[in-house]
Formats: C-alpha cells, structure tokens, sequence
C-alpha cells in the first residue's frame, strides 16, 4: 500500500529567517554611508569642487550632526535587537556600526570642545605696534572674499563672552606666548633659501621672497582650509604674521603655523655681527 502522506520538505525550507540579521546589515551600511557621505564632501571640498562655505558649513556641520545622530540611533536599536535574537551572527554587524557612527559623533563632540578652548580668532602675528602687510600681488591671490588683513582686528563684543571686544594682540599675548619678535637676529640674503627650502618642506606653497618679505601659503590635509604668511626680515629683527583665508575660528592652527615659522628661522646658522642668543 503506498504511502499516503507526502515526504517531508526540506529542513531548511521551514528554517526560520534572522530578521536580525538583516537589521544589523542595515544599520552598518547606514553608518557607511554617513561616514562616506562626509569623507566625500571633505574631498570636494579639499579639491574645491564645492565651496568650503557649503562643504564644511552646511553639509558637515549642519547636515553631517543629524545623519550621524541618526545612525547612532539605528546602531544602538539593532544592537540591542542582535543582542537578543543572534548574537553569534548579528551583533559584530550591530557593534561596527556603532563604533563607526559613535567614532564620527566623537569627532563632532572634539570639534566643539577645541572652539571653547581656542579665541574665535583666525589671525596670530608677532608685532601688532608695527602690524606686517602682504604684498599688493598676494592680497590679489587672497581674494576679495577673504579675511580681511587689517593693522589692529579685535573680536566683535557679540561673538564671545570671554575675548568679545579685545584686540587680537592682547589675544595673541594671553594665548600664543611663543608669538614674539625674532629680536637681534640678522638674516643674511644668503640664508633666504634655506628658509624657503625649509617651508616647502613642511609643504608651504612660497610665492615670493625677498631679502626683506618672504610671503607662502599653507593648505591644510583636510578640507583645504588655506593660511597665508609673511615673514617681514628687518636688519636686527624678524616678525611672522599668519591668517586664515576664511573668517571662522582656526583652533590654534596660526598660532602653530607662527611657532613653526620661527622655529625654522632660529635653527638656521647665527650669521656673523648677530648678538649671542641669551638662554630663555
């Protein structure tokens, strides 16, 4: 007598399916995509494909907090579901994302506490009593956009409690020490090139030189962000002024770039007739 019940169907046919899995997959590529979405707009933005007002203004700081904020959320859900229904397969999925949309909310969390802890200022100088120019050429290639270049900047009373109305040179004094004029050091024209070699090899772009101005801009590995320098060589003293080409707070850039400058200048060989250095 044949058999009157139909054979079993595969086991893997009734295999329930991980939901959780598929939830985990999703919120990884969510944090991928977000985490590509800025990385993206911060190469524009660096090849100025895109403006750096809507590259990094709008789209990193105004979209990019909302999106990441977002797929922490959707990281932080399917972890908790992995966690649950199969760890074994879901939650490495869960926790990469998580550590990819927590590690960009950290980068966000940094950028605003180095804005508390720097003045909202975007130029640093070591002379403001005789405050150093650029050339009539270079302040073309600033463009007439840029941050102006002017002899006493203060910080408009409205933008900080703390520096809202001082002078950036008494700014300058309280919070880039090192920003002091280069005195009783003579620069021969012969050591001019050596102190070109030396900017381009920290990856300044030199534009001009003389044997009394030598004018460069840096550009940052990041979203561009370009700073320009002149180093004004006086027969007995030297004086470096950096400023940002855009007016938002630097986090202490040009006051590092300062520093490095006359770091250069001070390691090169004392020409003869200068006064022995004193030991700070």
């Amino acid at each position: 007598m044949p058999d009157s019940h139909t054979p079993d169907a595969p086991m893997t046919a009734n295999k329930p399916k991980k939901k959780g899995l598929a939830f985990a997959h999703l919120s990884f590529m969510v944090s991928v995509i977000t985490f590509l979405f800025l990385l993206g707009t911060m190469m524009l933005t660096h090849l100025e494909y895109i403006s750096i007002e809507l590259g990094f203004s709008t789209l990193t700081l105004g979209i990019g907090p909302r999106m990441v904020m977002a797929a922490l959320a959707v990281a932080g859900i399917s972890l908790l579901i992995s966690l649950f229904m199969c760890p074994s397969r879901c939650a490495p999925w869960a926790f990469a994302s998580v550590l990819i949309s927590g590690g960009m909310l950290g980068g966000y969390a940094w950028y605003h506490k180095e804005l508390k802890d720097h003045p909202p200022i975007a130029d640093v100088a070591t002379n403001w009593d005789r405050p150093l120019s650029f050339s009539d050429k270079f302040m073309s290639q600033r463009g007439d956009n840029a941050l102006p270049v002017e002899d006493l900047p203060r910080v408009p009373k409205n933008e900080s409690m703390e520096w809202g109305g001082k002078t950036l040179a008494a700014i300058n004094e309280a919070t880039c020490p090192a920003a002091k004029t280069l005195q009783d050091r003579i620069i021969p024209e012969d050591q001019i090139p050596a102190i070109v070699k030396a900017l381009k090899e920290k990856h300044y772009i030199v534009f001009g030189t003389s044997p009394w101005r030598i004018e460069a801009t840096y550009q940052d590995n990041f979203y561009g962000f370009k700073s320009d320098i002149v180093i004004r060589i006086d027969p007995r003293s030297v004086d470096v002024r950096s400023i940002s080409r855009i007016n938002m707070p630097d986090l202490g850039a040009n006051c590092r770039r300062v520093t490095e400058v006359l770091g250069i200048i001070k390691a090169l060989p004392v020409a003869a007739g200068s006064p022995t250095p004193q030991a700070d």
